[in-house]
């Protein structure tokens, strides 16, 4: 061993107080080799080192001297050899070499020198210095030049000034236990324990903590997680807590111990690793709160130093306040602070309340009342996948006030969040399309059931649902987590899948407006149920939402119209311009050539803002229209509150766009049909004004299968399951010389003007077609009416009569006659129509202005006055043929009352 001068490169700048150390002047030495040139410099090594930890002396070592003890953070600078040598000689794929330091009397630690992430320019991560002089060893890989070393001093992220002073009003009760159980309910859990529902996983955990487990790494430096033994632990944990048997509780405290006595994560930065940190501390804490009463001050004082070492290294950082990050949204709002530093802060309260304010804070003051508001809409600003991992660990921090406190710090709205997933749901097991979706691997299975049960369970559990439970058993229960299970399961609630009293229609309220109408909820894989979304307006939470405020989904065996995104990575060029934009949605497009690009965007795709900002409060959201997609005109759907005949639905979306809209709505109609042979029909109007008469307007709908070109329009087919079935698209505003209609199939699926986006895909999605019909108005009025018929493939569709007035629509179709109103207005104004005698129709009013009009039937001479409901504006009733003629207003003397409107919510 040597010592290895390395001389001051760069004073220390007050600005960012980094000391930066490079080579200079080396002398030989064994095992050293100096490498100069005219372009470099720098330490290397002759003979080969393998991964293991270094047992000779350290290859260099260098004094650094610090103004002061504390933490500090060490980058470097390396450059390699010879690329191709490690090239040839990588098993890991990602190019990786390591090195070992020691800082002063510390332990040996292998961190990443070089890597395919961030190539030769390495944070080495966080130090201890415990003097203001420290001496810092080196153990170098072969194939590396060691070039550069700098020293800063960590900066903590910077709390809020309201969360500084901040001084809670909800606290932890003064006894342990406190985390999942308290006095109170912990004789509860236990009981439940022998249940016949519970024995299996209360016979596994039995199992596993009255098995002596012997520490695997007694002889090891470090080591990097291991899941299984954090596993042990918490069952051991547990059933001290369940039994009170001490010697099952103490080999709790040893493993926990030892374990984070080794456990370093190093600088390893890629694989969302502050999940895998999270989880340790939250195993930690456990421990700590449920064998509480066996651990010894010292036991104590070590858990809590080493349970804040980790804490820091978490994405969010300590305190929870770094950069970008929020637990409002993005990984902020995952387990980090929701499970990890929530259980950790309340297990040590005790001995250091800080945490728990700090915690509290974010949780108390931030979520949840960004909650209050948002779960308004009984959905998920971040989709199926995303929205089902992160609700999940929401619903962790509402469980663990909830059993600590005996009451919930959230609102009660977070109890309709479960119906969310049972709308999504299609026949085949897997669901509609929202958000960036990483189970969109499903598509090469046929039997693939989409799960999340650990969300499930938190749900059904919470709210009592026997429903939500059935689906929880569904999806395969949680068999690797039986603890979770034993402390929320409450065997009395009995699981019951009848859909039966369950609405059809779901409208998802005003935040993220929406509506999804069903014929049916069957689960036969080859079942004939359609399935159609139509998204609103309301508000955009970026992230990984999608710009797709207007955009429709028609399931009939398989995704008729939909989504062609496929989440392979964040932030990609295809993620970014193809996935997350309008262009692979079923929506209206208008470009504009000057339209600013942003968030890295390199294509301007004519769709909706593309946003990756996303509001942290309620007055933000309200207050910055960035945020906001247009409002709800009108939502109705009846007769039968349960099974509706109809489903409408229209909005304003101007706002979703820039200014280049200057108006923009949208009418959805769902008219089911009752038939096996035709089950549903659907009608869909634009009206979109640009701002410019030069912008080019389009209407397009995505499939998976190439459509047939029909002389109106297009015809989509789907099959699955050896079912099949069509979905007729009959174009009926703009006429055929008012339009063009281009079809983008396979690889020219993700082409966007100009710019192709082709991922190399096993799944449809990546093949799939786009249906383009560009508007050729050149006064920049562009509307559009299209009536979707979905009918079993082998069978004829049914005869329609659609006309177009000024400010309507008359469409015929089976029993149903309808007028529904242009989107953007609501009619007040003289309408007559005929109704025919050749059978019983369910005539549909919709779009019509709430409150009084008179009804007269010249055929029977009656005349009847109807009040028409805010919000709705529709009303319907059943007759066998008649002229009528509508009038806006009361008349005097009509009859009141022998016609019942339709209040439907």
């Amino acid at each position: 061993m040597f010592l290895l001068m390395l001389v001051l490169f760069a004073v220390c700048s007050k600005a960012q107080q980094t000391t930066v150390y490079t080579y200079q002047d080396f002398k030989r030495a064994k095992g050293i080799s100096l490498v100069r040139n005219e372009q470099v410099s720098g330490l290397s090594k002759k003979q080969n080192v393998e991964d293991a930890y270094p047992i000779s002396a350290a290859d260099a070592w260098v004094e650094i001297r610090v103004n002061q003890p504390g933490t500090y953070i060490l980058d470097a600078v390396v450059e390699v050899i010879d690329e191709a040598q490690l090239r040839a000689s990588d098993k890991s794929g990602k190019l990786t070499k390591y090195g070992f330091l020691q800082l002063g009397s510390g332990k040996i630690t292998k961190r990443i020198l070089f890597d395919q992430y961030k190539a030769g320019k390495q944070e080495l991560g966080k130090f201890e210095f415990h003097n203001k002089k420290e001496t810092l060893k080196i153990w170098l890989p072969n194939n590396i030049l060691f070039k550069e070393l700098s020293v800063k001093p960590y900066q903590a992220p910077i709390a809020p000034a309201d969360a500084i002073v901040y001084q809670p009003q909800v606290k932890p009760n003064a006894s342990h236990p406190r985390l999942w159980v308290n006095s109170e309910t912990l004789p509860v859990v236990q009981k439940r324990l022998l249940s016949e529902e519970n024995q299996e996983a209360w016979a596994r955990v039995s199992v596993t903590a009255k098995e002596a487990y012997r520490f695997p790494y007694a002889n090891q430096h470090e080591i990097f997680h291991d899941e299984k033994l954090e596993q042990v632990i918490e069952e051991k944990a547990f059933y001290y807590l369940m039994t009170k048997d001490a010697v099952v509780g103490k080999e709790a405290i040893s493993l926990v111990t030892e374990y984070f006595a080794r456990l370093e994560f190093g600088n390893v930065t890629y694989g969302d690793i502050t999940r895998e940190l999270g989880r340790a501390i939250y195993r930690g804490a456990l421990v700590y709160d449920w064998c509480y009463d066996l651990l010894s001050k010292e036991q104590k004082d070590v858990l809590r130093t080493e349970m804040m070492r980790l804490v820091q290294d978490m994405e969010i950082g300590w305190p929870p306040f770094y950069g970008l990050e929020s637990i409002i949204n993005g990984h902020g709002n995952e387990a980090q602070i929701c499970r990890d530093m929530l259980a950790w802060s309340l297990a040590i309260f005790d001995e250091d309340p800080e945490p728990y304010r700090y915690v509290s804070y974010t949780i108390l003051e931030q979520l949840v009342p960004m909650r209050k508001f948002e779960y308004q809409s009984p959905r998920h600003n971040q989709g199926v996948d995303y929205g089902g991992y992160r609700f999940g660990w929401e619903m962790h921090a509402v469980w663990l006030y909830y059993r600590m406190l005996g009451y919930s710090v959230f609102d009660d709205n977070i109890k309709n969040m479960s119906d969310y997933w049972l709308y999504m749901r299609t026949p085949d097991g897997k669901m509609l399309r929202d958000g960036d979706m990483f189970n969109v691997k499903y598509s090469s299975s046929d039997e693939f059931y989409w799960k999340n049960p650990q969300t499930m369970l938190l749900c059904y559990a919470f709210n009592g649902d026997p429903m939500i439970k059935a689906e929880f058993f569904k999806q395969g229960a949680l068999p690797e987590n039986p603890v979770l299970y034993l402390l929320l399961n409450d065997p009395t609630l009995k699981a019951a899948d009848d859909r039966s009293k369950l609405p059809l229609t779901k409208d998802f309220g005003p935040i993220l407006g929406s509506m999804i109408a069903r014929t049916g909820w069957s689960e036969d894989k080859a079942s004939g149920d359609v399935v159609a979304e139509i998204k609103g307006a309301g508000y955009h939470f970026g992230n990984h939402q999608h710009a797709d405020a207007g955009a429709l989904q028609i399931y009939y065996h398989g995704i008729q119209v939909g989504d062609l995104g496929l989440y392979l990575s964040y932030g990609s060029p295809y993620d970014f311009n193809f996935n997350k934009r309008s262009i692979s949605h079923s929506m209206m497009l208008l470009r504009d050539p000057s339209e600013p690009l942003l968030f890295r965007t390199k294509t301007n795709d004519g769709g909706t803002r593309f946003s990756q900002r996303f509001p942290k409060t309620k007055a933000e959201v309200l207050g910055d229209s960035w945020f906001q997609t247009g409002k709800t005109l009108a939502s109705a759907f009846g007769p039968d509150p349960i099974r509706p005949s109809f489903s409408y639905y229209s909005m304003d979306l101007t706002a979703a766009y820039t200014s280049k809209v200057q108006s923009y709505a949208k009418n959805f109609l769902f008219l089911n049909l009752e038939r096996e042979d035709v089950p549903a029909a659907i009608f869909v109007i634009d009206e979109m004004k640009a701002a410019n008469k030069d912008f080019e307007a389009y209407w397009q709908i995505n499939t998976l299968t190439a459509p047939e070109v029909l002389a109106n329009g297009v015809r989509l087919t789907s099959r699955f399951k050896g079912k099949g079935g069509h979905a007729d698209v009959e174009l009926i505003s703009p006429s055929k010389d008012n339009r063009r209609l281009k079809l983008l199939s396979g690889d020219s699926s993700a082409y966007v003007f100009g710019d192709k986006y082709q991922v190399n895909s096993p799944w449809p999605e990546a093949k799939g077609t786009r249906v383009m019909v560009e508007s050729l108005n050149k006064e920049g009025e562009h509307n559009f009416a299209a009536l979707y018929q979905l009918y079993e493939e082998g069978h004829a569709k049914l005869p329609t009569q659609v006309r177009e007035f000024a400010n309507y629509y008359q469409l015929s179709i089976a029993d149903k006659l309808v007028i529904i109103g242009k989107p953007g207005r609501y009619l007040r104004e003289e309408i007559g129509f005929e109704i025919p005698g050749d059978k019983l129709y369910e005539v549909i009013l919709l779009g019509m202005s709430d409150g009084f009009w008179n009804l007269q039937n010249s055929d029977k001479n009656t005349s009847f006055n109807i009040r028409v409901q805010p919000n709705e504006h529709a009303f319907s009733w059943k007759q066998q043929g008649g002229k009528i003629l509508l009038r806006p207003g009361r008349q005097y003397g009509a009859a009141e009352g022998n016609l019942k409107s339709h209040n439907n919510k």
